[in-house]
């Protein structure tokens, strides 16, 4: 499909079902339709720059001169430097701003071409611009007139089924903790720290895996994850696997969701070794 910076801006970001290797194609087209809408963002700011200063220049012409031609030329520079300003704050504005949402969404369908066949179906929807929700509101004691507030926003989002017929839900959600205060000055500061967390869901076919419950019991090891990401939960039923991870550094979330798939796969490695050999054994 045709990807065009009208469709981006209707739909905040990109959504779509099809293989992996369309999707990608897809991803790597809304890449650089964002990357033209920067380019002319910046060569529209440019020009406003320039209405703003010529309409300046004429208008302290006009008022020394009394001249009543420098007076309308001020008066359409800055009329055109406000259309201008208008048309940045809407047209494509805070689409280009998470463009590296983009690469972290190539990179994890990427993942997952080694491990899904090439005709099947995946589901992806990417926001670009930012809608963050505001999920808590408390009071910062540790700073005068303090306050501290947590925005969360689900990113993207990933469906699709493995190989082995696994069906894969994959989550990225961004948390954002805003902090404000008064300073010395009483001015008012803000201070914001960005955390993701990536949480997989395998609901695995019991036909192949058995139960993985008593699989996942007998493993000791947590699953390894980069120095910058904590696992936060682990839980294993009769039908799927859920694991979640808190991410401090963006960079990092590729890396992440890659070594929870590979704790996830071994959990469902040693429940079929497990079911195979019990049904060995009836046999």
């Amino acid at each position: 499909m045709t990807i065009d910076a009208k469709q981006l801006q209707a739909r905040r970001g990109y959504e779509s079902r099809a293989a992996l290797g369309i999707l990608l194609q897809d991803l790597d087209q809304s890449e650089k339709v964002l990357i033209e809408i920067a380019a002319l963002r910046r060569k529209i700011g440019i020009f406003a720059a320039l209405s703003a200063l010529t309409g300046l220049v004429s208008a302290v012409a006009a008022s020394a001169a009394k001249n009543s031609a420098l007076s309308f030329v001020a008066f359409v520079a800055f009329t055109l430097f406000i259309v201008l300003i208008v048309y940045l704050m809407v047209q494509g504005r805070g689409l280009h701003k998470n463009r590296d949402r983009i690469a972290i969404a190539q990179d994890l369908l990427k993942t997952l071409q080694h491990d899904a066949h090439a005709r099947s179906a995946f589901s992806v929807r990417l926001e670009l611009k930012a809608q963050p929700m505001l999920v808590r509101e408390d009071p910062w004691d540790a700073r005068r007139n303090g306050k501290q507030r947590l925005f969360e926003e689900e990113f993207l989002s990933v469906q699709g089924e493995l190989l082995d017929g696994t069906a894969l839900k994959e989550t990225v959600t961004e948390l954002t903790w805003k902090r404000t205060y008064t300073n010395q000055n009483r001015k008012t500061k803000t201070k914001i720290r960005n955390r993701y967390v990536v949480e997989l869901r395998f609901a695995y076919p019991q036909d192949l895996y058995g139960d993985a419950r008593l699989a996942a019991a007998s493993l000791q090891e947590e699953i390894k994850l980069p120095s910058s990401a904590t696992l936060r939960n682990t839980r294993v039923t009769e039908k799927a696997i859920v694991v979640k991870a808190l991410v401090n550094l963006k960079q990092d979330i590729v890396q992440t969701s890659a070594m929870l798939s590979l704790g996830g796969y071994r959990i469902l490695n040693l429940a079929r070794r497990v079911t195979q050999s019990g049904a060995r054994g009836t046999a």
